[in-house]
């Protein structure tokens, strides 16, 4: 019993060290791109011989494009833009096969478009204020859900809200009409999904579409294939990438893990300080594979609203056929629940304290508790002529060993005596005592223990 709670500390403390080592969000971290365009290779970049680097600053020429590759969602972004002459400066955020937001920035003012497919749906536009042309405009993009402000300058120029948000894209620039349009300084953070953004010697995903500025007059799409492929993407990545609201492999099986480790802890804790009176140890391997289950539900529907909705259509047709036996029992499995989504929302460290928290107020209750001795045997004595001894005999002889005592029942005749006690031993040598002592007694005692709740 002694050296229980240092085997809790120790694992309690590996946990922590875990948690505290990861990162909070592994399938979601705030993430993105810093570019300042001083390399003219572009690394990163999928560009055509139209995209060049001169001076430090990004030249796309008309029927050009600079693609970085990477699954941002909440982004934002910002980036110095300088053009002149009739024309649009385009920045395509969210940029993947199924569509993306446009940014269009021209002398009279600007346009956010939602693409998706072959179709466009103007969301909002905002004219000029004051002259955009032949001067470095500090455009800046701010996401959050479906709200999207587009700053110039450090002005609000454009506020709008798109109910159906497109999920996590890529960034692309482009120029639109005879005109030559910089870029320079351009910083995207936001949350990445599915895994790290792909970066330089990573494959764009194959048939990713590229619009140039002719086929967005025609409203044509030219998909360009790409053969490369790299070994860091694998077969996993692009499966798990090609979902709308996806997790990453890695996030997944360190969250199961520490779901099987905290269930694990809390087994211990139900076993050693419990006071069901059912088999606590075959009942405490139910809650691995209840934490373990709660975790990946949670993950699965965490970030779609229809899974969500069918996960509460399933659970209305379930029911449990085991019926819970003791409030113990049901409080240490909502613990486990409550480990399960904690951990499947990824609140790896609030779930681990609140574990260390439930694992401190039990201990404290056993503690007060060995104070404020409780029964924990039943003990039933029956002595027979012609060695019947008393009731007097019986409790004096076994006050010493008990820390607490209670007479249940006391039946005497003339041949025999029974006695059933409700005791408290603080240790199991307190029992072998209180034995040999009644054994000593009287050898004809008929002593039985009855198991109350465990002694450990």
């Amino acid at each position: 019993m002694k050296k229980f709670p240092k085997l809790l500390g120790i694992l309690l403390s590996t946990v922590l060290a875990i948690v505290l080592i990861l990162p909070g969000k592994a399938s979601a971290q705030a993430d993105g791109i810093q570019e300042s365009f001083d390399d003219p290779t572009l690394p990163g970049w999928e560009h055509p011989p139209e995209a060049t680097v001169t001076e430090g600053v990004l030249a796309i020429q008309p029927g050009g494009y600079a693609l970085h590759f990477g699954d941002w969602s909440d982004i934002n972004l910002s980036i110095k833009v300088r053009f002149s002459g009739e024309g649009e400066a385009i920045i395509r955020y969210y940029f993947r096969d199924q569509g993306s937001y446009i940014l269009s920035i021209s002398a009279g003012g600007l346009t956010i478009q939602k693409e998706q497919l072959q179709s466009r749906t103007v969301l909002g536009s905002a004219d000029a204020t004051g002259s955009w042309t032949d001067m470095w405009l500090n455009i800046k993009v701010v996401i959050s859900g479906g709200q999207q402000q587009v700053y110039v300058n450090d002005e609000l120029q454009l506020n709008v809200n798109d109910i159906e948000s497109l999920p996590a894209g890529a960034i692309m620039l482009s120029s639109q009409g005879p005109i030559t349009v910089e870029f320079d300084d351009l910083d995207v953070q936001g949350t990445a999904i599915g895994g790290q953004p792909q970066g330089e010697g990573n494959a764009p995903p194959e048939a990713a579409p590229v619009i140039s500025p002719a086929e967005e007059a025609a409203g044509t799409l030219q998909v360009v294939p790409t053969n490369d492929r790299s070994v860091s993407g694998g077969i996993i990545e692009e499966f798990f990438s090609s979902q709308p609201n996806t997790f990453e492999l890695t996030t997944f099986l360190v969250n199961l893990i520490l779901a099987a480790i905290c269930a694990y802890i809390l087994g211990l804790v139900y076993i050693h300080w419990g006071s069901s009176l059912t088999n606590r140890r075959k009942f405490a391997t139910n809650f691995m594979l209840l934490t373990i289950t709660t975790t990946f539900i949670i993950m699965v529907v965490g970030s779609s609203v229809a899974l969500s909705l069918g996960l509460v259509g399933a659970l209305s047709i379930v029911r449990f056929r085991t019926a819970v036996k003791e409030p113990e029992e049901l409080a240490y499995l909502f613990v486990a629940i409550g480990i399960g989504i904690g951990l499947g929302d990824n609140q790896r460290l609030i779930t681990l304290l609140a574990l260390a928290a439930v694992i401190a107020i039990i201990f404290l209750q056993k503690f007060f508790r060995r104070l404020d001795a409780d029964v924990n045997f039943h003990l039933a004595i029956a002595s027979h002529n012609p060695h019947k001894v008393e009731l007097e005999q019986l409790m004096t002889v076994l006050r010493p060993h008990v820390r607490k005592m209670k007479l249940m029942r006391y039946d005497e005749t003339d041949d025999i005596i029974e006695a059933a006690f409700l005791v408290e031993f603080g240790r199991i040598d307190h029992l072998s005592e209180a034995r040999s002592a009644l054994k000593d007694l009287s050898g004809s005692l008929e002593v039985t223990f009855m198991d109350n709740k465990g002694l450990w």
